[in-house]
């Protein structure tokens, strides 16, 4: 039972930084899971095969900021098969389809291709910052395409 209404409690969910602590202040009760949903802005996933992007874009369907891990840490030290996952492509495919307005991405050991960045720097209006930590391919072409389309100020 909520004391205050809804927007109240969103505002005080804004303070609320940890995504840990919002991930278990939207398990009290169905409103806050409600509220914690649509006040989300900024998700973390630490594991690219963890969620699927269509299942993470139907919980928070506000979101904004994105940061991705693919590869497991011992990919670092060439203990992963070269070919073996972390694509980017997929996620950026969900989220452009979904139409969420992405404006930050974040991405560390992922494999990102020219096509993933075309489609990127084609399908948010908004976005302003790409972070790349340890990613594999990293393309001349499509890093063009994006700031092509980027404003600065």
């Amino acid at each position: 039972m909520n004391y205050f209404p809804d927007e109240v409690i969103e505002h005080v969910f804004d303070f609320v930084a940890s995504h840990k602590d919002r991930n278990s202040i939207s398990l009290v009760c169905k409103s806050w899971h409600k509220i914690e949903r649509f006040s989300r802005k900024n998700v973390f996933i630490g594991n690219c095969y963890a969620i699927n992007p269509e299942r993470l874009i139907g919980r928070f369907p506000c979101l904004k900021s994105l940061t991705l891990k693919g590869k497991p840490h011992f990919a670092d030290f060439n203990l992963v098969p070269h070919e073996w996952g972390g694509f980017v492509l997929p996620w950026i495919d969900a989220l452009a389809r979904s139409r969420v307005g992405l404006e930050e991405l974040r991405l560390k050991r992922m494999v990102v291709t020219d096509e993933s960045l075309e489609l990127l720097s084609r399908s948010f209006a908004n976005f302003k910052s790409l972070v790349l930590v340890s990613c594999e391919r990293f393309p001349t072409d499509g890093l063009a395409s994006l700031l092509s389309l980027l404003s600065f100020i």
